[in-house]
């Protein structure tokens, strides 16, 4: 069946409800449909996209959670997920009693009509590892650690003290230290607090959760993390000078993406820095993906916006000259870039991983498992430095446990993998991983669809 992304026709409507509409902004005062079980069509379903008027979608099943949000113990986290397909979150993120209990059927209102799973969620193998892991950590344990909060509090006065040292000397060494700080900032909050998964003072998580607008953009991570994580992963880039899939079109200067990647990895958060707002048009590649933004987030990101040009940029200019602070800003962009970037692509995109050609009707846990790869799981060295990254099987198993406990249930995941014939691949070293993504990129930019790419799985059972 095809799917196309659902839209509405806004052709009478006026200049201020265009701009709502723009930046993301719907009409909480819309009218509540009258209760009664039956067939939808997604073009109805992405219109109770709201506080006041939430509906959400799991397993073709329509739910109006309007009135349990408010009671709902992961907070108002829903609303990210307001007028969309659900059915991951709800799979991923809830306990296994959770799920097999289902949602209340007192806010079931009807299906979609003609509705199929992205995905398949039959068979053993997730189940099995959910619940041995459930088992080995308990229930208070999976998000919240000491250690997190120890972690996020070190690296905030680090922030500060790297933001004053940039300012005052304006030196080389005081921009790599703060891109690196900040680096290290955006990936602490953007896998945890993202996640909702921090600490159990709601307080302080919530606090975490801004920390990326420091120095980056929250909302470019926020709702593409929690519900498309691994949407796009696994599937076809839009960006057309990297080739990172086979489904992807292969150009002539492919043949040298190799080369010039890494420019492009270091420099990425220029497109990040500015792709809050880009994030409230929701420009999603996933199946009727909607969700919902407030009116002061949207203030505030203007807000922090102008907060980080003038503590990176004016504020230096005028105490050095803009002759000197242009290199010094620039360097500070790319090891911030660096610090981040080079993780985020080889957990993914190496040769060992594969690709995907298409992600219609594949198993869940077994695509989480396969395609993606763990680097120096040994290492606390790197498990600190990358946020847990290096852990990328198991995180994306279990996003909502926090990442110092992923070393603790490596050995459940991987004695699981092979029980049930799943591949589990991890480099030995960052060095490993990162050559690994190098030949991926060659493969990818020389060949339509590389043989050594293809590899036995287990996606279909």
């Amino acid at each position: 069946m095809a799917f196309s992304r659902a839209t509405l026709d806004n052709s009478s409507e006026c200049w201020s409800d265009w701009l709502k509409r723009s930046i993301g902004i719907r009409n909480s005062a819309t009218r509540r449909p009258q209760r009664g079980y039956r067939l939808y069509h997604w073009d109805e379903v992405v219109k109770h996209d709201k506080p006041g008027d939430c509906w959400i979608v799991i397993h073709g099943r329509i739910y109006d959670v309007t009135d349990w949000v408010e009671l709902h113990p992961g907070g108002k986290i829903i609303y990210e997920g307001a007028g969309s397909d659900c059915t991951e979150v709800w799979e991923s993120y809830h306990p296994l009693k959770v799920v097999d209990k289902g949602v209340s059927k007192k806010y079931l209102i009807g299906e979609i009509e003609g509705y199929e799973n992205l995905y398949s969620w039959e068979g053993n193998f997730y189940k099995t590892v959910k619940q041995r892991v459930g088992e080995a950590v308990p229930k208070n344990l999976r998000r919240e650690d000491p250690k997190i909060a120890f972690k996020g509090l070190f690296l905030s006065i680090c922030y500060f003290i790297s933001l004053a040292l940039y300012i005052y000397f304006c030196t080389w060494w005081s921009a790599i230290i703060y891109g690196v700080l900040c680096s290290q900032i955006g990936m602490i909050s953007i896998e945890h607090k993202n996640d909702g998964v921090f600490t159990s003072l709601k307080t302080l998580t919530w606090l975490a959760g801004y920390t990326p607008d420091l120095a980056s953009s929250r909302l470019v991570y926020k709702r593409s993390h929690e519900f498309q994580h691994g949407y796009n992963i696994h599937d076809q880039s839009n960006f057309s000078l990297l080739r990172l899939h086979i489904n992807q079109r292969r150009f002539g200067i492919h043949r040298y993406q190799q080369v010039y990647a890494w420019l492009l990895y270091i420099t990425i958060h220029f497109g990040d820095l500015f792709g809050t707002f880009n994030d409230f048009f929701w420009v999603s590649n996933s199946l009727n993906l909607r969700g919902s933004n407030s009116f002061s987030d949207f203030v505030f990101q203007i807000f922090v916006k102008f907060c980080w040009f003038l503590y990176t940029i004016l504020i230096p200019c005028y105490l050095h000259g803009y002759l000197n602070i242009f290199p010094i800003w620039m360097l500070y962009m790319v090891s911030f870039g660096a610090g981040y970037a080079l993780f985020f692509a080889i957990n993914h995109w190496v040769l060992e991983a594969g690709c995907v050609e298409s992600i219609n009707n594949i198993n869940w846990g077994v695509l989480k498992a396969e395609y993606s790869i763990n680097f120096a799981i040994d290492s606390k060295f790197w498990t600190w430095i990358t946020g847990g990254l290096n852990h990328q099987i198991e995180h994306n198993l279990f996003p909502a446990m926090v990442h110092t406990r992923l070393p603790e249930i490596a050995k459940i995941v991987q004695s699981t993998c092979k029980e049930f014939g799943v591949n589990y691949f991890s480099y030995p070293t960052f060095w490993d991983a990162l050559k690994a993504h190098y030949r991926l990129l060659k493969a990818l930019g020389n060949y339509d669809k590389p043989e050594i790419l293809k590899k036995d799985s287990k996606l279909n059972t």
